[in-house]
């Protein structure tokens, strides 16, 4: 069980979970994802196109699910109820990825952090600033939580105006 999350919004963590799931499917690995507290499964008729897999079933929110209605809670009784809840989709599942907001928009991967396998934080190139980042992995860990690693998504290669001519110059 996997929950990844980023600095900043539109870090991309979606893209990397939808391409997580797609190499997960395509080794035919039992796997669910968690997006915005819904889940989908391969084989489900609404999650059948990996593609589209932000487009999620309507069930309840996660974070719904584990509260009762219409109360607000302090944190460990609904870390606990999220335990179960997540306890009985491990026994359901072999992988389970969890796609979080951003650390900037919402608390979910701190939250989740302990009852996780660990956290994949998504770094943007050329965005995410090496403050972020140590912020982020302190935030997790004082949680309770672990860095399993990183992934560099958004990564331009920029060639140098000098080169990019040199390389018209002989056909490139």
């Amino acid at each position: 069980m996997v929950a990844l999350t980023a600095a900043h919004p539109r870090a991309g963590v979606s893209h990397v979970t939808n391409a997580l799931a797609v190499a997960l499917e395509q080794g035919g690995l039992r796997f669910t994802v968690l997006r915005n507290g819904s889940y989908l499964a391969p084989g489900n008729p609404e999650s059948s196109n990996l593609a589209k897999l932000s487009e999620s079933r309507s069930l309840p929110r996660l974070w719904q699910e584990c509260l009762p209605h219409e109360s607000h809670d302090n944190g460990r009784g609904l870390q606990s109820r999220l335990g179960i809840y997540l306890k009985k989709l491990r026994r359901e599942y072999r992988y389970i990825l969890i796609d979080c907001p951003s650390l900037r928009e919402a608390e979910h991967a701190v939250v989740l952090s302990p009852l996780v396998d660990g956290v994949v934080l998504i770094v943007e190139g050329n965005r995410t600033q090496r403050d972020q980042l140590s912020y982020c992995e302190r935030t997790i860990e004082s949680a309770g939580g672990q860095i399993l690693g990183h992934v560099l998504n958004k990564r331009t290669y920029v060639i140098p105006d000098w080169m990019h001519r040199k390389m018209e110059a002989v056909g490139i």
